[in-house]
């Protein structure tokens, strides 16, 4: 596809895609303290729509008067569960390849500037950790390619991470249990709104190469 300025739409693309993987991984947080004292005093659906509707933004949350601190999430402190922000960008890059399905006129962006963005985002600190993330760029490309479908973005991996490195979150308590079960539903939707973002992107790129 061609663009007014390929590498601005490259670097948007990447940039958008690191910055809302690490809003997930604060909305995270922020979700979690929500338990803390006043168990369900902040209403989810309210913290849902705030997150879904600011996805590169990684405070949005403080809004609803929620923090995020060595107190209310404790629990998160570990270099273990740091971690989890190069595995969410991680997570985030190998799905690149779903925007080949999007077009603008009879135009999908090409399979080289995939591969760009794609780059970009493994240099801005991107790691599949101790390899928890079973999905790969080639394995979702292929899926593209043949014309299947593609699974769901899910918080599989958080949570086979979470049992196997960090103990303090898997223990069976009210916290725990509210934190798991709500990214189910946060992860899917919040994937689904950044994927948004990224055909805007590309879109608003190829408008202006028309135009």
């Amino acid at each position: 596809m061609e663009f007014t300025s390929e590498r601005t739409v490259i670097t948007r693309l990447s940039d958008i895609t690191v910055e809302s993987a690490t809003a997930l991984y604060n909305a995270v947080k922020y979700i979690y303290s929500i338990a803390e004292e006043d168990f369900y005093n902040v209403g989810i659906k309210d913290a849902l729509k705030v997150v879904l509707n600011n996805v590169t933004d990684p405070d949005c949350l403080e809004s609803l008067g929620l923090r995020i601190n060595s107190e209310t999430c404790r629990e998160m402190s570990s270099e273990a569960y740091k971690q989890i922000l190069p595995l969410t960008i991680y997570s985030f890059a190998v799905r690149l390849p779903v925007l080949k399905q999007f077009k603008v006129g009879d135009k999908t962006i090409s399979d080289e500037q995939l591969l760009s963005v794609y780059d970009a985002v493994m240099r801005k600190g991107a790691e599949n950790v101790d390899n928890v993330i079973t999905e790969s760029y080639a394995d979702i490309k292929q899926l593209v390619k043949k014309g299947k479908s593609i699974p769901p973005y899910s918080s599989d991996w958080y949570k086979t991470y979470i049992y196997t490195h960090v103990p303090e979150l898997s223990s069976i308590t009210n916290k725990n249990m509210f934190l798991l079960g709500f990214t189910d539903i946060l992860f899917a939707m919040f994937h689904s709104c950044v994927e948004e973002e990224l055909r805007n992107v590309i879109a608003e790129g190829a408008a202006e190469k028309i135009k």
